[in-house]
């Protein structure tokens, strides 16, 4: 049975990448929050690969085991998405475990606090 990886992610240390900056990029009058990571490749040129902004992530405050270390929100073109990440130790070093779901309703609000 194949593995399904969908709407999970992974993200590890790159320690041959190194963040140059952060800033903006408009494009056609929309403003993008980027970032530019320079990298080499195997051959030995570095390349420098620009990366749009689609989400943020706060730590977590929830102590419940198995809780995600960090969670936010990931606008991706499938819409709006809650994203989680748990921090894993493996062999090859610690890394992020993504999971990206839709976004939870919080169900602590009364008929009062809703607008309509």
């Amino acid at each position: 049975m194949e593995y399904d990886n969908t709407n999970t992610g992974a993200v590890w240390q790159a320690p041959n990448a190194k963040l140059v900056g952060t800033g903006t990029l408009n494009n056609d009058g929309t403003e993008n929050r980027i970032c530019i990571v320079k990298e080499q490749q195997k051959d030995g040129k570095d390349v420098r690969d620009i990366y749009i902004k689609v989400g943020r992530m706060w730590d977590n405050d929830n102590t419940k085991e198995n809780a995600p270390a960090l969670t936010g929100t990931i606008d991706l073109s499938s819409g709006g998405k809650r994203v989680a990440a748990w921090i894993k130790t493996t062999d090859n070093g610690s890394m992020l475990s993504l999971n990206i779901s839709e976004k939870q309703v919080d169900n602590d609000l009364s008929e009062d606090d809703i607008p309509f």
